[in-house]
């Protein structure tokens, strides 16, 4: 499914998986250009940091289905036009519509900017750059 992201550039679109699986895919693309993209992976619990808070008792989530982060990614020459921010948020509003309950995963590298991108974006950071993001 093709739609529109919101970003600096005209015409971006986004390629959002259609449902749930074990490997979901995110593709961006100017025109015919693929230049960004996002891969998750789903597990039944959230061993990378810490349980999924415990205190969430909305019946209508996914219980303790979590996706890691695994990568999120924009071509060079793409940077630095709000095309990482809004693919974060549609995976953000993709895991809401699919009623998961969390997203987690490593802020890579030495970067402060990174991890103040993670945070501003409602992510909590660890002390190692673990990153997670409790959905409720």
């Amino acid at each position: 499914m093709m739609n529109r992201l919101r970003c600096d550039l005209p015409d971006v679109t986004l390629n959002r998986p259609k449902g749930l699986s074990p490997h979901l895919f995110f593709q961006v693309f100017y025109g015919a250009n693929a230049i960004a993209y996002a891969r998750l992976s789903s597990r039944t619990k959230n061993q990378h940091r810490r349980a999924v808070n415990p205190q969430t008792t909305d019946i209508d989530r996914a219980p303790s289905v979590s996706y890691c982060l695994r990568n999120i990614e924009v071509s060079q020459n793409y940077r630095n036009r709000g095309i990482g921010s809004a693919l974060l948020e549609e995976i953000i509003h993709f895991c809401v519509d699919e009623r998961i309950s969390t997203i987690y995963g490593e802020a890579k590298g030495e970067i402060q900017a990174l991890r103040h991108w993670y945070e501003d974006n409602g992510f909590e950071l660890d002390s190692i750059d673990n990153i997670q993001l409790s959905i409720s």
